[in-house]
């Protein structure tokens, strides 16, 4: 094999490291789940905003067989706002995660111990339209196959597993597809973050 033809695999391989070294700086927690509701502002947003999430990382470095399973990433997302807002009328979203290599896939769950984000999770995935949407909304967002990215910021600030009004959630909504740790700002159309007037949010 000539070194010419080796260059292009030697370059997906860095292309790929990096990509890594990317995801996992987003990933500042191991599992999250919860769900609530953020009180209108009278302002922007004239409804309430209601969602649920799930988030994890199987880590296989946890495992104790010879040969452990690939670690999986899994994201669930679902987010509607209710009211009047800068798109026009409500809406739904659904959030799934991203289409990874698995090999990519198990590297970034293997993760660290302890998690190193402590109560705050930050994730990002894709997401679709899943009702009508407004007339503000992005069009190449509203199809089955979106790739359209979303960011997840959640903060358990009691740290407990009961009700509370004290937890934060924070969505921005992008028309963009590149696959990266942040969002650009230049695609995010949409965006609502706050306390949460009713629900629970765990980080673990």
């Amino acid at each position: 094999m000539t070194l010419a033809s080796t260059r292009p695999r030697r370059r997906q391989r860095h292309v790929a490291i990096g990509l890594v070294s990317i995801l996992v700086a987003t990933l500042s927690a191991c599992t999250g789940r919860g769900g609530g509701q953020l009180p209108p502002d009278g302002l922007l947003f004239a409804g309430a905003a209601s969602f649920g999430f799930s988030f994890s990382c199987e880590r296989s470095s946890k495992s104790t067989r010879p040969q452990p399973s690939a670690g999986r990433l899994r994201i669930q997302l679902s987010y509607t706002d209710h009211g009047r807002n800068l798109l026009g009328s409500g809406f739904s979203v659904h959030g799934t995660v991203d289409t990874l290599d698995p090999v990519l896939e198990s590297m970034i769950c293997i993760g660290q111990e302890p998690p190193p984000g402590g109560n705050e999770l930050i994730f990002l995935g894709r997401y679709r339209s899943s009702g009508p949407a407004p007339a503000g909304f992005a069009p190449a967002c509203t199809t089955s196959g979106s790739l359209c990215r979303f960011e997840v910021i959640v903060r358990d600030n009691d740290s407990d597993r009961a009700p509370s009004a004290g937890d934060f959630f924070s969505i921005k909504l992008s028309s963009g597809t590149v696959l990266s740790s942040e969002l650009d700002p230049a695609t995010v159309f949409y965006a609502r973050a706050g306390l949460l007037r009713s629900g629970n949010l765990t980080v673990d």
